[in-house]
């Protein structure tokens, strides 16, 4: 029974092993494969899917993990779509699962994020502040570089959507709130992916300050621009590109905010108590003059792309130098036409809505209205396209649930069919370890058995050895008789004939029958004539089946019983084994 018992213990090991239910630990592997598919960015997308599908059958991957890299590939794809669908494949995958490990909270959160940033894109506020804030409390006060990171994002998200609902002060709350964390976090940082984001909120709180015509706030963060460009400076891994990219972001930025206190003041004039007012020109004239020398460091630039140009635009219409703003626009439409660039909102919110503000103002008003226009096609054109891409994508998730579909279902029936082939031949090895622990115990019943035999001969031919041995005046009639049929059996063998009976042996003992029966009866311990002669053939049968190799068959038809059922009842029935049992173990004695 425990032999039994560890055949079917080590049979479910074996299924559970190949049908995937028993899994080593591969995380390590799984983050760095991660880190390599996202960091090759997304020249064949397809091929990073395929990747990505492999990993998770071969178990690398975890269905949170694959999705959840999918959506950031997709995400760094600009395919919205997709990447919102993997990401609610990976939060979905993730139900009832706890979250032990800081790449599981990395997952976690990044799946959410992507989410809350694409509904954010589609307008839905609510639901991508809902998001945020399952970071943020999914986060807590965690001080990783990871945790940090994901609660930043969150509250710049946050500040994001609460700007879209007109919600200035609290949008303003959250982007200080991250400001200060990241202030904080990145005091000691040797990396710039830790320092750019603090760079790029701050560039985020500017624009805020100055779309809301509020430019005054946005003087105390000048100097936590130069901290932060300080750091991300001296940082030995940053690419001198990233360097030169916030450099003039930063200046371009600082520019604005002292062109917008410049036209602030002098818009609103300060009121004294009297009622007097009071414009301080020499505040007025320095913010230009900060704000001058700022944007000439920002023309001395090498490589101003586009959408540079389109910032210097801002900047002279902030400073009211309307028709070279309009100029500079013209200039930075000339150029992404150059360059192929597609349009789309960010194209149209950089350029277009700007070079319509400053025709308002320099009071161009039919060209403003053919501009306002232009918008309106280029809108049109672009939700246009946008419901086109949205088709062709969701196209292709249901190509791709379809795929998976199929896959899961190949998956399942191979892993069906190997479990069913091991467990047949778990089935097979079971059954032949059975035969032989059944063969093994049987020979040594047989053995016991012949031994058990041979004692038993061996007395009954001393008790004949006995009955000869004694005097004949001694015996009884019987026993005369029974002596007398003895010898006859053992010399002449009369056994051997089919027709042998008790009238045979009376006849050839020169006696009455009742006589042979009386004397069988009494010194057999009650045998009949016929288990009296079966007794001399089987004893012929064993005797042939030990010392010759002829075929049982003859060997019954020699001994006197030619069927070789009845032989084979008869065997059995005395010696408890077969003929064949019988020959094997006589031989291997």
């Amino acid at each position: 029974m425990r032999e039994s018992k560890k055949i079917l213990v080590m049979m479910l090991c074996t299924v559970l092993a190949f049908t995937g239910c028993t899994k080593h630990d591969r995380s390590e592997e799984a983050i760095a494969l991660s880190e390599e598919i996202v960091s090759k960015g997304v020249t064949n997308i397809e091929h990073v899917s395929e990747r990505i599908d492999s990993a998770e059958q071969a178990g690398v991957f975890t269905a949170v993990r694959a999705n959840t890299i999918k959506a950031i590939v997709y995400t760094n794809a600009d395919r919205q779509r997709l990447a919102t669908y993997y990401a609610e494949k990976a939060i979905a995958a993730e139900a009832g699962r706890a979250v032990t490990t800081q790449a599981d909270s990395n997952l976690h959160c990044k799946a959410r994020w992507i989410l809350g940033k694409n509904a954010y894109a589609d307008g839905e506020y609510g639901k991508s502040l809902a998001l945020a804030k399952e970071i943020l409390a999914f986060v807590g006060d965690g001080t990783t570089p990871n945790d940090i990171e994901m609660k930043c994002r969150a509250l710049t998200q946050m500040a994001d959507c609460e700007n879209k609902l007109g919600h200035i002060a609290e949008s303003e709350r959250l982007f200080l709130q991250c400001i200060d964390i990241q202030m904080e976090s990145t005091q000691h940082a040797t990396s710039f992916s830790e320092i750019d984001p603090l760079i790029y909120t701050l560039l985020s709180l500017n624009d805020l300050y100055i779309d809301n015509k509020i430019p005054g706030k946005a003087l105390p963060l000048m100097a936590k621009m130069d901290t932060a460009m300080n750091r991300l400076t001296r940082c030995p891994n940053a690419p001198d590109w990233v360097v030169q990219k916030r450099r003039k972001n930063v200046t371009i930025s600082k520019a604005m905010v002292y062109a917008a206190n410049a036209q602030s003041s002098e818009s609103h004039p300060s009121s004294l108590e009297d009622g007097r007012v009071v414009k301080d020109e020499d505040v007025v004239n320095h913010q230009k003059e900060q704000a001058e020398s700022l944007y000439h460091e920002y023309q001395q630039f090498q490589g101003l792309d586009a959408l540079d140009k389109a910032a210097e635009g801002v900047y002279l219409t902030t400073m009211g130098r309307y028709d070279e703003a309009v100029r500079m626009f013209d200039e930075t439409d000339s150029i992404m036409r150059t360059s192929g660039e597609p349009i789309t909102d960010l194209y149209v919110k950089t350029l277009f809505n700007y070079k319509y503000d400053a025709l308002q103002k320099a009071g161009r008003t039919a060209d403003a209205l053919a501009m306002s226009d232009r918008i309106r096609q280029l809108t049109d054109s672009i939700r246009q396209q946008e419901r086109l891409a949205d088709v062709e994508q969701m196209q292709e998730i249901k190509q791709k649930e379809e795929e998976i579909a199929r896959k899961h279902q190949s998956l399942m029936i191979h892993r069906v069919i190997i479990a069913a082939i091991v467990l047949l031949l778990l089935l097979a090895v079971y059954i032949i370890w059975r035969i032989h622990r059944y063969n093994r115990l049987l020979t040594e019943k047989n053995r016991s058995l012949y031994e058990q035999i041979q004692q038993r001969e061996q007395a009954k031919a001393e008790e004949q050895r006995q009955l000869q041995a004694q005097p004949e005046e001694s015996l009884t009639t019987e026993q005369q008789l029974y002596r007398r049929l003895c010898t006859l059996m053992a010399e002449q063998q009369p056994y051997t004939e089919e027709t042998l009976n008790r009238d045979t042996l009376a006849q050839l003992l020169g006696t009455n029958a009742k006589y042979v029966v009386q004397a069988i009866h009494e010194c057999s311990h009650g045998d009949t004539v016929m288990d009296f002669i079966t007794r001399y053939r089987l004893e012929h049968v064993a005797h042939l089946l030990k010392t010759t190799d002829d075929p049982i068959a003859i060997i019954g038809e020699l001994s006197g019983i030619p069927s070789r059922a009845t032989l084979a009842r008869l065997f059995r029935n005395a010696y408890g084994m077969s003929c064949s049992e019988y020959r094997e173990v006589a031989r291997a004695k």
